[in-house]
């Protein structure tokens, strides 16, 4: 998964979810907060499971407000006839969607994010921070 992508959300809280993505993530996926942004994450089915067993697989003690925070607020989705897949009021909620949103393909992964807020997040963006990583990468 990859790119970036522009849509709306309606009244209902609707989004046409981009079809190259749909076809990546399968017929039903999970929307779940994002740790540290402002964001939703979107996972496939078979993504979403790795991760649900890799925290199961710690102790709770050290995982139980992980499991609150993402499992707590994770949705099992499915698009629509028309593509469009309902981001449910908490999400949206927490990651402050408006009506432009943008969801941004990350190898695997999807995030969706408020326009404004994305646009936020780019221009903040170190781009020495990034070069010097890109660097050590040998990107």
């Amino acid at each position: 998964m990859r790119g970036e992508f522009k849509s709306t959300l309606d009244a209902k809280g609707r989004m046409n979810f981009p079809v190259k993505l749909r076809e990546e993530l399968g017929k039903t996926f999970v929307i779940s907060k994002t740790i540290g942004e402002k964001c939703i994450k979107v996972y496939s089915k078979e993504d979403w499971d790795s991760l649900v067993d890799s925290i199961r697989q710690m102790p709770q003690v050290k995982t139980a407000g992980i499991q609150r925070f993402l499992f707590g607020s994770a949705f099992e989705v499915e698009p629509d006839k028309q593509g469009r897949v309902l981001i449910p009021a908490p999400l949206r909620e927490y990651a402050e969607l408006q009506t432009d949103i943008v969801i941004v393909g990350l190898e695997g992964r999807a995030e969706i994010w408020d326009k404004q807020k994305w646009d936020g997040f780019n221009d903040a963006l170190d781009m020495d921070e990034l070069m010097a990583a890109a660097m050590e990468m040998e990107l």
